[in-house]
């Protein structure tokens, strides 16, 4: 890997971690969800960089893709498993993890860092996707407890959140092989037996796809606003507050994903209401990883 490219995606990666730090300093029961992600997304830019995707606050059996609205009034409360998956990219070079913050001891908390970090000593040239998934698997229900079977953990590439190959967290037939200065996402969850998640609740994260022609003004204002500020990555509802009405947003939003032109993300949830916890490192493939965001 380039010395400049490593360089870039250890800066995302230090400023995840970081960003990981303040929230730990201001979360606890009581603190509304929204001002967790107003903290992230300030400390974000004013570090010199910008999300690769809006921060995801999930609590509880949803495991993923909960971003808060314009006015939230979610509140953390006293033993909830808060997932905070943080999204920093530096010239498109990215840095992605997630924690599980809970006010009290929890055995999923524990066990999914236990399932992150058994996966991680495996990311080094030569080993098999596989193996990755086996061991994530393995070492859950060593604790007697399971993972969600349809998340996974990705690839990264300069602008490219979601790049090959594909980590599956359980046993698994993939063939890839890591190469040194490939770079991954680990990304474990954890519930009481394996579980699955769905697609449940209104999205509040979008994407851009590709131009379309649409009839409202304020759509067609939206997509090159759009555009110009988040480019490919994800971004979320209420970053529009600020140039559109909610009305004209929502309006907007409807007309420009009908058109092909945005995809959404609705939250993802355990299909059964179980509780998940998840934790996620971004690491370098090389014969001594390099956790990139853990600073």
């Amino acid at each position: 890997m380039d010395t400049e490219v490593m360089e870039k995606y250890k800066q995302a990666g230090k400023i995840c971690a970081d960003t990981k730090n303040e929230v730990l300093k201001m979360i606890k029961p009581g603190v509304k969800i929204l001002e967790v992600a107003e903290l992230v997304d300030n400390f974000i830019r004013n570090s010199g960089a910008k999300t690769a995707f809006p921060v995801n606050i999930s609590i509880n059996e949803i495991a993923a893709h909960y971003t808060p609205t314009v006015k939230d009034e979610t509140v953390v409360s006293e033993g909830d498993l808060v997932k905070v998956d943080i999204g920093v990219h530096v010239d498109g070079y990215i840095g992605d993890m997630a924690f599980t913050y809970c006010s009290k001891q929890n055995p999923l908390v524990e066990c999914v860092q236990k399932c992150l970090d058994s996966a991680i000593a495996l990311a080094k040239p030569g080993t098999k996707v596989s193996e990755i998934g086996e061991t994530v698997e393995t070492t859950a229900k060593t604790a007697g407890l399971g993972v969600i079977v349809n998340l996974t953990g990705h690839g990264l590439s300069q602008y490219n959140f979601h790049a090959p190959p594909s980590i599956p967290n359980v046993k698994n037939n993939s063939s890839h092989v890591l190469e040194d200065g490939e770079v991954i996402a680990i990304e474990p969850f954890v519930c009481k037996g394996n579980g699955f998640v769905k697609e449940g609740g209104t999205a509040e994260i979008y994407r851009y796809i590709t131009d379309r022609p649409v009839r409202l003004t304020e759509a067609r204002k939206m997509l090159e606003l759009i555009k110009e500020n988040y480019q490919s990555f994800p971004f979320a509802k209420r970053w529009l507050s600020k140039e559109f009405s909610p009305i004209k947003t929502a309006l907007a939003l409807r007309q420009l994903e009908s058109a092909g032109a945005l995809e959404n993300y609705p939250p993802l949830r355990e299909m059964e209401g179980r509780p998940i916890a998840q934790a996620e490192d971004t690491v370098i493939v090389s014969e001594k990883p390099i956790i990139t965001t853990r600073g």
